[in-house]
C-alpha cells in the first residue's frame, strides 16, 4: 500500500520533472528544524554517487539538539567557479553547478573559496566533489537521492524561486509571530 508521503513525492517529483524545461535554475533546500539528525540523506548520497569513505556531498552536523545540513547551494555567482584555475567548474542549463572531472586537477582553490565549506576533496581520484543535485537522476527524471529517502521531508528541491516563494510563504511569517 503507497503512503500518503509517497503519493506526495511521486507528484512532487512529476510536477518538477514536467517544470524542468522552463526552469531558470534549480535548487536544494533543507528545513533545518524539521530535520531529525538520521543521516538518510548523507547515506542515500554516497550511494548514488559510489563514494567510499571520506567525502559527503550532503553533510548534517550536529550541534546540541540542533542539526544542520552542509551542502551545495549551486550559487548565482558561484565563488567556486571563479577560484577555479583551469575553469573545471560550470554552470549547466539547470542552474546546477558542477566539476568536470576531466579538467579539475585537484588544487582544492574551490574548496577554501566556498562559503558554505559544501566542497570536498575525493583523496581516491584527487580531485574536488561536491552536490551535484543527481544530475544523471533529473536527467532520467527522477529526484534527488537525498529528497527521496528523507522521512521527516525536511528536503526539498526544484526551481529556486517556487522554493523562495514557499519560504516566504511558510517561514516568514512564522517568524514575525
Amino acid at each position: 500500500m503507497i503512503s500518503t508521503i509517497q503519493t506526495i513525492q511521486t507528484i512532487l517529483t512529476f510536477y518538477m520533472i514536467q517544470r524542468r524545461k522552463t526552469m531558470s535554475k534549480l535548487s536544494l533546500m533543507f528545513y533545518r528544524k524539521n530535520c531529525m539528525g538520521c543521516h538518510a540523506c548523507e547515506v542515500a548520497c554516497k550511494q548514488e554517487h559510489q563514494l567510499g569513505v571520506g567525502p559527503r556531498l550532503v553533510r548534517v552536523i550536529e550541534k546540541s539538539a540542533d542539526f544542520y545540513p552542509v551542502y551545495c547551494h549551486h550559487c548565482a555567482h558561484a565563488p567556486c567557479r571563479e577560484a577555479c584555475p583551469v575553469d573545471a567548474i560550470s554552470r549547466n542549463e539547470m542552474g546546477l553547478v558542477l566539476i568536470d572531472k576531466e579538467l579539475c586537477i585537484g588544487c582544492k582553490e574551490c574548496m577554501e573559496a566556498c562559503p558554505f565549506g559544501a566542497m570536498q576533496f575525493d583523496d581516491d581520484q584527487e580531485i574536488a566533489v561536491k552536490c551535484d543535485l543527481c544530475v544523471e537522476r533529473l536527467k532520467n527524471d527522477q529526484s534527488p537521492a537525498c529528497f527521496s529517502v528523507c522521512p521527516t521531508r525536511c528536503i526539498s528541491w526544484g526551481e529556486t524561486k517556487v522554493l523562495a516563494d514557499r519560504v516566504a510563504q511558510e517561514a516568514l511569517p512564522q517568524r514575525m509571530k
